[in-house]
């Protein structure tokens, strides 16, 4: 899935979609919640024995974790995360700028 970021009504929103380009969720006003619900949703796919008790991963504090990577001498040698949940969640799609340039 991609998360697109667009300009509906005169306000920014964000927005799954598909690879196929279909909408996959609702419109959310904040970046944080689309990440909430992709995280959330993904979760939910999985079939498997659940061994997390929260859908927020304590390495999503990025400031802290860098700071520890650079004091500490045994760091992990995969800061991130081994799930794709625990990746930094980007933008894929901006048709707010797209929008906005061409007025």
């Amino acid at each position: 899935m991609y998360l697109v970021k667009d300009l509906v009504g005169g306000r920014i929103v964000y927005f799954w979609q598909d690879k196929n380009g279909s909408p996959r969720s609702d419109f959310f006003s904040t970046f944080l919640n689309a990440e909430e619900w992709w995280k959330t949703h993904v979760f939910a796919l999985y079939a498997g024995v659940e061994r997390r008790t929260s859908i927020i991963d304590r390495r999503t504090n990025y400031d802290k974790r860098r700071r520890l990577d650079h004091s500490h001498r045994f760091a992990s040698s995969n800061p991130n995360g081994r799930r794709i949940t625990d990746l930094p969640v980007k933008v894929s799609r901006d048709l707010a700028a797209e929008k906005l340039q061409g007025r």
